[in-house]
């Protein structure tokens, strides 16, 4: 495979063109086209020369925790198994090295009014690209529907972020009420394999107790509480406590308890384990500790359903997991993904290759949000670039006809079952309340957000790429879930590919937000009408499952 060997990074900036360069150490060097220069730290520290500010985030890009720059390739078009060095595969990949660089200028983005509200200046209506997809027999109904989210802006009070408070109620009102996706099935794919799920100070084991049937056992012994199971496992034939031997069969009736005579009574009240619903969805397990609570199908809802159906997730090949601790609130990393608003700031090196992300479409259909399914390519609103329909529409073919011929090296002739729509979602950023985020196409993302413990300063942010995979192909074992260590910057997962130096810079805001709510005068956060809608729903979702009303808030 012929990758980039380079070993510093060196990019202008896409707002102007100054150069920032690598130097080694963690230093970055400033170059201006006017001979004025600045050296910094990746952090922002400036050190020596004329230029004495630089963009923190570009910084932090070009010198910051760093990955081989030959694993600095495009994840959703990259080779399905891991890409970690172990496995030398021949297949196309995006080699961001390799692609034009778009530098313009600032340009603000001052909106415009269209029949669904104020939109950015570059905003094409859906409708276009259906109007004039190449196969329009093809397209699902679910990509014609709009429902942006009504209001706005919106005032968001800081104590849900920072509060013992609100964590203690989203314990009993939230995490003990509502479908959560818990592991994917192909994680426990023989009977016996367990995997425990854990939330705030719950405990759940999801084991295959047959071979079409998954339980959800509260994960404590009944006789002195410890804990049943860690981690992952396989092919258990019990379920034995390790502190005294008591012993449930997998479907949690009770097996044994060990000197039984000396409990006398006893059995009846630990005939089995406490259990929580289990449901399965696109390849997932998902479960609800409310044994009242309605079906899954309910919950996800029939749009979201439809939205799916023809990329079948449950075919996918799990190629990454990777797990890390957050110094902030679940709900604060949670948000930082559920907008584009914050791209030509947060991820500049983005608009390198790409557009600003102003330009997004954001549509809300009760629990399930979804971001970006039809978009133009091409298009940065803010650096004034805004082609014609007639351009647009020819990058946006282009682009289908790509995808479609790397999909076929992947799932073979199923790649012709889809439309121009369908091939080019290749970022659309989708989430499922209360803290997941299946996102939608070929962007193999899915992301899960949990709060570390009970401490609502603290979150567990999990992040699996999904890779497309050939319907009825024997499927490799899904990747082991990689935990890195305190402080570990997520570039040190490598087969996250290019998405971890983005995660990287996502992170790196995060603590700061969290300081910055305690901080913050005012007790609010603002959201805005459409870019920040789908916060917004999730919002009006965990105040109504919380029991809030807006005087509370």
């Amino acid at each position: 495979m012929n990758v980039p060997t380079q070993t510093l990074r060196k990019e202008p900036h896409p707002l102007g063109g100054t150069t920032y360069s690598a130097i080694g150490g963690g230093k970055v060097r400033i170059d201006h086209e006017d001979g004025r220069y600045g050296i910094f730290t990746w952090e922002g520290e400036w050190i020596e020369g004329e230029i004495t500010q630089g963009d923190l985030l570009m910084l932090q890009y070009i010198g910051g925790p760093d990955m081989p720059l030959d694993h600095d390739i495009l994840w959703m078009l990259a080779p399905p198994l891991t890409y970690d060095g172990s496995v030398e595969v021949e297949a196309p990949y995006a080699d961001l090295s390799q692609m034009p660089r778009i530098v313009g200028r600032y340009s603000a983005d001052k909106g415009r009014m269209t029949d669904e509200g104020m939109r950015s200046t570059a905003y094409i209506d859906q409708d276009f690209f259906l109007e004039n997809d190449r196969r329009p027999d093809l397209v699902p109904d679910v990509y014609r529907l709009k429902s942006p989210m009504p209001g706005g802006p919106e005032k968001i009070p800081v104590d849900r972020y920072i509060t013992q408070e609100y964590h203690d109620l989203e314990v009993e009102k939230l995490w003990k009420t509502t479908w959560q996706m818990a592991c994917r099935e192909d994680d426990i794919p023989n009977v016996g394999d367990y995997h425990v799920y854990e939330i705030a100070d719950l405990s759940f084991l999801i084991i295959r107790s047959a071979p079409d049937e998954i339980k959800a056992h509260v994960n404590v012994c009944l006789h002195r509480a410890r804990l049943l199971k860690t981690g992952t496992g396989a092919g258990a034939s019990e379920i034995r406590c390790p502190f005294h031997g008591w012993t449930w069969e997998l479907d949690g009736s009770l097996r044994e308890i060990t000197t039984e005579w000396d409990f006398p009574g006893v059995c009846k009240e630990v005939s089995h384990l406490p259990q929580a619903r289990v449901g399965t969805w696109g390849g997932f397990v998902f479960i609800n500790p409310d044994e009242n609570a309605g079906s899954l199908e309910e919950f996800l809802g029939p749009v979201m359903i439809e939205h799916y159906k023809k990329v079948k997730l449950e075919n996918r090949y799990k190629q990454a997991h990777v797990q890390g601790v957050v110094k902030a609130n679940w709900k604060v990393v949670m948000e930082a993904f559920m907008e584009g608003y914050h791209v030509i700031t947060t991820h500049p090196q983005q608009m390198l290759t790409g557009g600003d992300l102003s330009n997004l479409r954001y549509d809300v259909f009760g629990n399930w949000g979804r971001a970006g399914h039809l978009n133009p390519p091409g298009v940065s609103p803010q650096r004034g670039m805004t082609p014609s329909n007639d351009e647009i529409l020819m990058m946006y073919r282009v682009l289908a006809d790509t995808n479609k011929e790397f999909l076929r090296g992947q799932i073979g002739e199923e790649a012709e079952q889809y439309s121009d729509a369908e091939l080019t979602d290749l970022g659309t950023f989708c989430d499922l309340f209360p803290n997941m985020h299946p996102w939608g196409g070929w962007t193999r993302i899915c992301f899960r957000f949990r709060p570390n413990g009970n401490n609502p300063d603290e979150s567990i942010f999990d992040i699996m790429l999904l890779a497309p995979w050939a319907e009825g192909k024997p499927k490799p074992p899904p990747a082991k879930i990689r935990i890195l260590k305190e402080g570990e910057a997520f570039s040190a997962a490598s087969e996250l590919m290019a998405l971890a130096k983005i995660i990287d810079q996502d992170i790196y805001n995060l603590p700061n937000i969290q300081k910055g709510l305690k901080a913050k005068r005012d007790p609010y956060v603002w959201f805005s009408s459409y870019q920040e809608g789908k916060i917004r729903n999730f919002h009006r979702n965990y105040e109504a499952k919380l029991g809030l009303t807006r005087t509370d808030v």
